[in-house]
Formats: structure tokens, sequence, C-alpha cells
């Protein structure tokens, strides 16, 4: 993943800190009355309530979980204490995350970034004061602990972003966040011990590093390897290949292009430009790169997709909330509320809500209208609205998948509306989708939990000491040697192929 993907991701993780207050020391009392809150608050709220997980193993999660409750307990012992039964829920859209305040100017972070090639970690940059820790440094352990195992743990501590028992989205995360997950999870320190290896170098090193605050990364980062930040906005084309025909569209968010634009004219726009840049220079390959997209708002994913579908179609088949949601979307302050809720859903035989029969068809663009090869690269942080699009694109019998399995699952998501709820003491936050979404598909043209990849790509060595985009590079590959798994809808039909090469 390019670095200038990340910055803003570190940029916004204020929920992820250290407490600068003295430390919290919660009652029993005071945490089984968060913990209950909690659970209530789930069971009332959440559409996914064993869904993944059987009820009755929450109730003994749940149930376990209180009755080791028996001890003071100070603030960050209690977050780690509620994570399990957060994280069993499986959904990627239900967060945990610190109070308001916990972050703050002095928090400290691990000063670099970590990728993995194979079984083995590196340092890709590098914003501590000790330069010699180049890239391609292969990092050890981190307080004594190796940092396989830290992974490991911080991968299985949040599963935001990652549906079901898929792994890709957390992997993903906790990777490109590493700094954020560590100190959410074991709390800032103002430095650490690191064991590591050079290049071609067989001796083990170690050091002590000082942390730097979120201010102080990103100005170094910016110093050091500001000619490897890329500042491509959103909806963004670009030539790679005048002999193939082919070009990028890297599409990074599907939120709005400004803050004050309800009916999202302005990604509307941008993304018309784009496709008339694309007729213009006559693409016959479009890869659209979708690495690193969480999602964001569902009319803008159906507004990609008119582009290159078929027929006119839906993105939702059917909805379903229970019965304590719709307190949260019917308001006081707003008087259509209630009359626009019941306009769109029902009473179910469960005594929750579905939504009524009539969902919103999208109709394919027509002038504009992309009719040549479609390739995706995809990986882990490719989630939500992002799976959305994936997933109608498969269903819809399009697209060679390049990369690694998306975030979300096939068959839907719980998302739509949230409601963040805040635990009475500890004032942890929880934030809880309130809707359960079927994405209009057939079951049966699934690839797999999530969507696939036709073509798994990892990172070789290589590929980080370049800082390769390996996935577009494959990608290419796949183009110029005339591979395709499912050809546009004005191109015949290929024999699919792989390459001699692989990673």
């Amino acid at each position: 993943m390019k670095i200038g993907r990340v910055i803003l991701i570190v940029s916004v993780l204020v929920v992820f800190g250290r407490l600068t207050a003295p430390a919290q020391l919660l009652t029993p009392a005071q945490t089984h009355a968060d913990l209950t809150f909690l659970k209530r608050k789930l069971d009332m709220l959440h559409p996914g309530m064993g869904y993944y997980t059987s009820e009755a193993r929450m109730e003994q999660l749940y149930d376990s979980l209180y009755n080791r409750l028996t001890d003071p307990m100070d603030y960050l012992a209690f977050y780690r204490h509620v994570s399990p039964l957060v994280t069993a829920i499986k959904d990627g859209h239900t967060n945990l995350n610190h109070r308001k305040s916990y972050i703050g100017r002095t928090t400290r972070f691990i000063p670099f970034y970590i990728r993995p090639v194979g079984d083995q970690y590196f340092i890709s940059h590098n914003v501590s004061p000790d330069t010699t820790l180049r890239r391609g440094t292969e990092l050890l352990t981190i307080n004594g602990r190796p940092v396989a195992d830290l992974h490991r743990e911080l991968m299985n501590a949040d599963h935001s972003g990652s549906d079901g028992d898929n792994l890709t989205g957390r992997r993903q995360w906790s990777l490109v966040q590493f700094a954020d997950y560590y100190a959410a999870w074991y709390g800032s320190a103002d430095s650490i011990r690191i064991t590591y290896r050079f290049p071609d170098d067989t001796l083990i090193r170690h050091t002590s590093l000082r942390c730097p605050t979120l201010n102080g990364f990103r100005a170094v980062l910016h110093k050091r390897y500001r000619h490897e930040i890329s500042n491509r906005p959103n909806l963004s084309v670009r030539i790679v290949d005048t002999l193939t025909q082919t070009a990028v569209l890297r599409v990074s968010t599907f939120m709005g292009l400004k803050k004050t634009d309800p009916l999202q004219l302005a990604f509307n726009r941008e993304l018309k430009k784009a496709f008339r840049q694309l007729r213009k220079d006559n693409v016959q390959n479009l890869i659209v790169d979708m690495q690193g997209n969480g999602g964001g708002i569902v009319l803008n994913s159906a507004r990609l997709l008119r582009y290159w579908m078929p027929k006119p179609f839906t993105i939702m088949q059917h909805e379903e909330m229970k019965r304590a949601a719709r307190a949260e979307l019917v308001t006081r302050w707003n008087p259509l509320s209630a009359l626009n809720f019941s306009l769109h859903y029902r009473q179910d035989k469960r005594g929750g809500f579905a939504s009524r029969s009539g969902h919103k068809r999208f109709r394919p663009r027509q002038r504009l209208a992309f009719r040549g090869n479609l390739y995706f690269l995809m990986n882990g942080a490719s989630f939500s609205a992002t799976t959305s699009v994936l997933a109608k694109t498969l269903d819809a019998g399009l697209g060679t998948f390049v990369g690694e399995a998306s975030g979300s699952a096939y068959w839907g998501d719980f998302a739509g509306h949230f409601k963040t709820v805040t635990l009475p003491n500890s004032r942890i936050q929880v934030r809880i989708p309130l809707k359960k979404l079927y994405h209009a598909v057939d079951p049966g043209r699934a690839n797999g939990f999530t969507v696939e990849p036709d073509f798994v790509v990892t990172r070789s060595y290589d590929d980080l000491m370049t800082n390769r985009d390996y996935i577009l590079d494959y990608t290419l590959r796949l183009i110029r040697d005339g591979v395709v798994v499912r050809p546009g809808l004005d191109k015949p039909a290929l024999k699919t192929r792989p390459l001699q090469a692989s990673r």
C-alpha cells in the first residue's frame, strides 16, 4: 500500500492512544454496571447478535467476563476485558473505541511502519532519530516480544474492517495502523526496546528508541518520504500503458467529496469527468484501484456501478433492524422522520422492522458506459460499500479480481445507520450498526465468503525495498499477457491462463 494512502488514516485515529489524565480505577460495581449496560445495548440494537457467533456462546462469554470482575480494575485493563465481547460478534462495523480525550498531544507512537514479507516483518518507513534503521531492516522484537506474536494479538483484539472469520481485513488494518493498535492495546510509552537485523546481515542488534507524538511522526514522515507520498485525488484517472490502452481509476473512498453536499453532486460530477476521460482516451482495459477503500455512501457506490452494469440494478435486496432501532431513526426534532420511516419499513413477524418492497433501482449509463475489460485491485481493507461494488460486479459476471479477499461478506453486512453508546462509568465507546443489509446478488455466483481474488498477490522483499504497488504491477502483467477472467460486454471471451512467473 502506498504511503500516501495511510497518512490520513494515521491522522484521524484519535480514538486510539494513551490516557493523558491520571489512571482511572474502576470498582467491581462500576465494571459490572458497564458490562451489563453494553450487553443490554447490543441485544437491543445490534441486528447481528447470534449471526456469526451463536447467542448461547455470547451468553457464556458474557457470564465469564462478568464473573471475573471481582477486583478494582484500571481503565486500560477494563478496555481489554470488554474487547472479547465486542470482537465475538465478528462484525467489522462494530467498533470498540477509547473514551473521548483518551488521546492527547503527548501521546506517543511506535516510530515506524511495519510490512510483512512471508512470515517476517520489516521496517518500511522509519521516523525515529536512528536513521540506520533503513527500509528492509527486519524487526524481530518490541519490548521483548516477537513482532509476530504482537501482530497476532492485536489482530485478534480488534475485529474492525473484517466480517465473520475472514482474516484479511484484520490483518491489513492491524499492520497499516500497527502503531495505533499498539498504543490502544498496550498504552502509550515514551520509548521502546527493539531487536532487529540489517539486510544481508545475520547479527541481531538491539536498541532503545524514543516514540514520537502524532505531530512529530507526521512531520518526519513528510520530510523523509516526501517523494513517496501520493497526492492522487479520489476518482482520478491516469494512463499507465498506451500499448494495451490501459488506465487506472483510483477510488479511494465512497464518502462525499464535500461536507455540505447531501445529494453527493460533487462525487457524481467527478465520476462523470473520469469516465468522460476514459472514453476520450479510448481505454480498453480499466483497472479500478480500490485498495484500502473502507467504503462510505452506498449511493456513490451505485453511481460507480452505473458505468459498467449491463442492466438496471439495485444494491440492497432487503434490510432488517430490531424494534429498538426505530427510536434511533425517528427523532422528535424531525417531525417527518416518523412518516419517512413508515414509508420505508414495515413491522415483521419477529417484532422488528423490515424494508418494504421497491428498493431504488439504478439505470446503467449509456453514453459513457465502459465496455472493455475490468480489473479490480483489492485487499482486506476494501470494505463495506467497496465490497458491495465488488459483489455486484461479480454477480453480473464481470471483472478480474486481483490482490486479496475483501473485508466484507458477499451476502451483505451490518451497517446503514449507527448508534454510538458510551459506557456510564469507564466512558468507553462502542459503535453499533442498526441495520442488516442483504446485497441484491445471487448466492450461487459467490466465489467465497467474501469477494475472493482470481489472482492472489503477496508482497515480495523486492516489492518492499522499491515501495512498489505490487498488486498493480501484477495486474499490468496480466493485461500484457492477455489474461482476463470475465471479459467486458463488448469483448470476446479469452482463455484464462496463469502467468509463468508468480510472486
